[in-house]
Formats: structure tokens, C-alpha cells, sequence
């Protein structure tokens, strides 16, 4: 079974949130993601999935739900 790229996203999320998290949530308004988090995803995303996210990917809309990471780093991976 392959791991997706939206399942590798839930279990970095899944690590220290522990309420559930759907692909379409936002994970701001979840309490999910703050600035700070977004710092621990990029690092995670840049070693994990070999991605480099470049200063002007870091948006909201990027970054605003599962579904858009995962958008972003396929995007990346062209």
C-alpha cells in the first residue's frame, strides 16, 4: 500500500494534533496550523517528500487545508 501525499501531511499533523483532521478542513481555523507550524511542516515537507517550498509558496491558500499542501507540493514535483 502506498502512502499518498496527503496521508504522509495527517501523520505529521497526526504527531501533535490529535483531533481529527479531514482533507478539506481548514487547518488554521481548526487551531491546527499557526505560523509557527507552518515552519514545522516546510521542514518536514523539505525532508520527508524532498521538496523545496520557496519563500513565495508560503501562503494561506497553500497552506489553508490538506487538500492544498498537497496540491502544492505535487505542483512542485513536475
Amino acid at each position: 500500500m502506498s502512502v499518498t501525499i496527503q496521508d504522509a501531511i495527517k501523520k505529521h499533523f497526526a504527531s501533535f494534533y490529535k483531533k481529527p483532521i479531514s482533507n478539506t478542513d481548514n487547518l488554521f481555523a481548526k487551531g491546527a496550523l499557526d505560523s509557527m507550524g507552518i515552519v514545522g511542516l516546510i521542514t518536514y515537507i523539505e525532508e520527508k517528500l524532498q521538496i523545496t517550498v520557496e519563500p513565495e509558496d508560503i501562503t494561506e491558500e497553500n497552506f489553508a487545508t490538506i487538500e492544498s499542501i498537497a496540491a502544492l507540493i505535487q505542483s512542485k514535483q513536475k
